[in-house]
């Protein structure tokens, strides 16, 4: 049975990892990830001209737009008309409800993410309230049938991850939703139940590799991110400076020297051309760059220390990807010792938490972060249907979601998009919904247009990185106040064309 991913990067120890990851050595990354640029929805025509969406809808679509499709993706019509209909006349769902579990890690000082379930609630809430929940017919005003959210809480380790996955199975949901897991040993569980994972944010080698696994979440977790990381920095903010000096303190964790080692100082030695064996474009544009990786253990209360590791290094940049957190416990470090945005810093958008960045305001003005597009400021996006579906998740998930700050951290809107795109797929099949049809139909997904995000172009998986259906990236700009947008729609995996998978040591 399929299993679906969504979006980060980590390495697995348990025996099925370490058989995942001598197998996959023997396979090279093709050249045409240099050109791959998977969920971006370019298509347009003349008749989608009438196709722009409008800020609220006061009418009921009587079926989906086709022009909104063929500008914005599979899926944008029948979407806009969910959305409108809802915005016209609320429709509650009725009937026995559709189980959906969910599994994600919370109250470990290794990683905890309670916004993830907080968001995913609330898209929940805000599907079964307003939108007439699954397989509603908007042109009757017929509700369908309500979500029903099993949540299931783990600590980072191995044994949590087959009970949650146990616990859940025993529910018999229609798909359980996989928010981080380090360890992928919940994967054959579910699926010896015949009860498809959609995962949320991939972060281990089986998470981007394992056929049958669907990474749908925008950003492609650390394969679109960190590569993105390091494409935004090198290419855009220092313009492939000469003799440049790279940092990249990275998270410590077992994921977390896989996406240090194979998507940050793998495409840093292509850049400086240190490493062979790769077909990148990009290679050896900056001779003479040297880089350092600095491991930072998550949970640390004070980083100082490491913060003045890479200070020492003197560096004309720095990125670094976390969980929340910790990305600002190692900025207070820099911040300490007389670090000023000057010296850029590109952050993932896991590090998103705007009420810690508005308390710093000014002091970390200039910095940079990658991820998915960041929906919190929707009218710094430059798509209009990403910009309309943008403010919707700002006003539902401020009504319906039970933590406040949640609806404004990285992983919040993870959380939140999950679910919308699962119940966008559960729409499509209608009648014929069952979790293997599910997974059939994300598998053959090609410019799936997703709600307030990049599309799902799972068919266009490239090998290794089978799983990953959208590597898609965005970056934006903190002004003291608030993010804007940059750059749209990019993607660093043409930094790592044509090269071996690299587990480190």
């Amino acid at each position: 049975m399929p299993v679906v991913t969504s979006t980060i990067g980590h390495t697995c120890p348990c025996s099925q990892g370490e058989h995942l990851k001598n197998h996959m050595k023997r396979y090279v990354v093709p050249a045409i990830l240099a050109a791959l640029t998977v969920g971006s929805f370019g298509v347009t025509n003349a008749s989608a001209k009438s196709a722009t969406p409008k800020a609220a809808s006061k009418a009921c679509p009587a079926a989906p737009d086709a022009a909104l499709d063929a500008k914005y993706g599979v899926g944008a019509g029948a979407l806009e008309q969910a959305l409108a209909c809802g915005e016209a006349k609320k429709l509650k769902a009725k009937g026995d409800p559709v189980i959906v579990g969910i599994m994600n890690p919370e109250g470990d000082p290794a990683g905890s993410f309670p916004e993830y379930t907080v968001m995913a609630q609330a898209a929940v809430d805000y599907i079964n309230t307003e939108l007439g929940g699954i397989g509603a017919d908007y042109a009757t005003g017929t509700p369908g049938r309500p979500i029903q959210l099993e949540v299931c809480k783990m600590a980072i380790n191995p044994a949590d991850s087959q009970k949650c996955a146990n616990e859940l199975a025993a529910k018999k949901p229609l798909v359980v939703y996989s928010t981080l897991n380090f360890f992928g040993n919940h994967f054959k569980i579910l699926n010896d139940a015949k009860i498809p994972v959609v995962v949320g944010t991939p972060i281990s080698p089986g998470d981007f590799t394992t056929p049958g696994v669907y990474a749908i979440g925008g950003g492609g977790g650390c394969l679109g991110v960190h590569t993105g990381l390091i494409e935004y920095l090198t290419n855009d903010v220092l313009k492939y400076k000469a003799n440049a000096k790279i940092a990249v303190p990275w998270a410590n964790t077992p994921p977390g020297v896989f996406c240090y080692h194979d998507l940050e100082k793998k495409p840093l030695n292509v850049l400086n051309g240190t490493n062979g064996k790769n077909t990148s474009k990009a290679a050896g544009k900056m001779k003479g760059m040297t880089h350092i990786g600095v491991p930072i253990k998550p949970g640390s209360a004070d980083v100082t220390a490491d913060a003045q590791k890479v200070l020492e290094f003197k560096p004309d940049g720095m990125v670094y990807s976390a969980q929340g957190a910790d990305c600002w416990t190692f900025v207070n470090g820099l911040l300490k010792l007389g670090w000023t945005p000057a010296t850029p810093l590109v952050l993932s958008g896991a590090c998103i938490d705007l009420t810690t960045m508005r308390a710093l305001g000014d002091k970390i003005k200039g910095i940079y972060t990658v991820g998915a597009s960041s929906i919190l400021d929707p009218d710094a996006l430059i798509d209009p249907q990403q910009r309309r579906e943008a403010k919707i998740y700002g006003a539902k998930g401020k009504k319906y979601a039970k933590d406040k700050t949640s609806l404004e951290k990285g992983f919040g809107t993870q959380g939140f998009l999950g679910i919308m795109t699962v119940w966008q797929v559960a729409n499509e099949l209608g009648k014929k919904l069952t979790g293997p049809a599910l997974t059939k139909y994300i598998e053959n997904t090609t410019k799936f247009h997703t709600f307030a995000s990049t599309g799902l172009s799972c068919k266009k998986a490239v090998a290794p990185y089978v799983a990953v259906c959208n590597s898609t990236v965005s970056a934006s700009k903190w002004n003291g106040k608030a993010l804007k947008q940059v750059k749209e729609n990019f993607s660093g995996l043409g930094l790592i064309a044509g090269t071996d998978l690299d587990f480190g040591k």
